[in-house]
């Protein structure tokens, strides 16, 4: 909270420095043409074209509301069930070539130099040993298929245990004989368990026989991703290499977690890797535009033992990922659209402004003024109209992102969107950038009617009504 507000001042000193400056340099430059546009922009003269530049400042406004709540709310909504992905399965995932055929048939062994010496490979922070087993759970009135995930003492708990909505996570002891479990609110609420309830789970061995563990509820979790959910239930690691007759040093797989730094790249430097892509080879464009875990994952690919085989969660479940990239593509959409009605409304406004002053050019060209020095005052009135727009725009936009990140006014149906409300992330850099690109893009389109100016002619102006 306070950091947000910290930024968000520091970004409303940004734009009082901003005005500073223009009135400084207009004042010191350009000092006729900015007396005029004061008395054109400060005028109190009700008029038609008055009613038409409040309508401009409000469309700019609303555009660049619009274009920070958009981004805001993609930007939040990747990230955050990017990292609930994440928090499920880890960054990337290490398992043995023969996995595909069996959830336990293919164990791996711990010593590894990536579980032994995580820190020798690049961009690895944490790796944890899993192992996963397939089951059957039984109460007393009923019965569902589950995937049980063994987890050990190694296991991060953060962000996970943020999930768990009754009850606690089972102690990691790594002991054959814990009966700890822990179930989802939707397998839960299936199987009608609660917290303290002791449930029976069957398993199938290659012999056709059927092995029992009782297993007690420690706790329940909710992470959300209703896939998930459905399916896999956590147990102690101990318990399934105890069930499929493994060593305490061989497990299923590694789970491999890296720095925060790798995760996620700024909007500003994703979309400029983009737009550098274009005037580049394709391969050289695929290669500009990997993300650094995509990296990461290449390089421990490469590194790890020959019998193991890795992959990053986007490739382990790309339908989820891809389906968070295409929100990319709405974001651009919306940045363009909102661009474009800004632009068209300054245009047009511009337009009946110097249409309302023709009489006022005439004279002032009579007087000796220059076309330069005329289009100036139109092209600067323009340049205040956009930034009062801004500064109006980025109160609103911020405010109302602020208020949906502390009191999440807008809720979601968690069961489609994986989380209950809508989440934001603001970018100041990329915020930076929308409005220093609005202001240069508008200014660019005011250039077009202010050419008019050239064609008006004094004496024709002037008996102009």
């Amino acid at each position: 909270m306070e950091c947000f507000i910290l930024k968000s001042k520091i970004l409303a000193l940004c734009f009082f420095l901003l005005i500073k400056a223009i009135n400084y340099a207009l004042n010191k430059r350009m000092n006729f043409p900015f007396f005029i546009v004061k008395k054109i922009a400060f005028n109190q003269h009700q008029s038609f074209s008055r009613f038409i530049l409040k309508i401009s400042i409000a469309a700019v406004a609303l555009s660049i509301t619009v274009m920070i709540i958009a981004t805001a709310l993609i930007s939040g909504f990747q990230q955050t069930i990017s990292q609930k992905v994440f928090g499920f399965w880890a960054h990337i995932i290490v398992t043995p070539y023969q996995a595909a055929e069996s959830l336990d048939k293919f164990p791996v062994n711990k010593n590894t130099a990536l579980y032994l010496h995580p820190e020798q490979f690049t961009g690895v922070e944490h790796v944890q040993s899993v192992a996963l087993k397939a089951g059957i759970i039984h109460t007393k009135e009923d019965f569902e298929g589950i995937i049980l995930k063994g987890i050990g003492a190694d296991f991060k708990k953060s962000p996970f245990t943020d999930y768990i909505v009754k009850g606690k996570l089972f102690d990691l002891n790594e002991d054959k004989n814990n009966e700890g479990i822990l179930l989802s609110e939707i397998t839960a609420n299936r199987l009608q368990a609660e917290v303290g309830d002791k449930l029976i789970i069957s398993f199938f061995e290659d012999d056709a026989k059927i092995r029992k563990r009782s297993f007690k509820v420690s706790g329940i979790y909710n992470s959300g991703i209703e896939e998930f959910d459905k399916q896999y239930a956590w147990i102690d690691l101990a318990v399934i290499q105890d069930l499929n007759n493994w060593d305490k040093d061989e497990v299923g797989g590694f789970e491999v977690f890296v720095g925060s730094q790798y995760l996620f790249e700024s909007k500003l430097k994703s979309y400029g890797k983009k737009l550098a892509s274009i005037f580049l080879s394709q391969e050289k464009a695929m290669a500009l535009q990997r993300n650094p875990l995509d990296r990461i994952g290449e390089d421990l690919f490469y590194a790890i033992d020959q019998d193991l085989y890795s992959q990053t969660i986007k490739e382990f479940k790309p339908d989820i990922f891809n389906w968070l990239s295409l929100q990319n593509t709405n974001e651009i959409v919306i940045l363009l659209v909102m661009l474009l009605v800004a632009a068209v409304n300054m245009v047009t406004s511009l337009l009946i402004l110097i249409l309302e002053r023709t009489r006022m050019i005439g004279v002032l060209k009579a007087l000796g003024s220059s076309n330069l020095q005329l289009r100036n005052i139109f092209v600067w009135n323009g340049v205040f109209i956009i930034g009062l727009g801004l500064l109006i725009g980025n109160l609103t936009g911020i405010s109302l992102c602020w208020i949906q990140d502390t009191f999440h006014v807008i809720k979601l149906p968690q069961d489609s969107y994986y989380i209950d409300y809508a989440p934001v992330k603001l970018e100041w850099p990329w915020i930076i950038f929308l409005n220093i690109f609005t202001l240069l893009t508008g200014a660019l389109f005011l250039l077009l009617p202010a050419m008019l100016v050239n064609r008006i002619q004094a004496i024709k102006a002037i008996r102009f009504s």
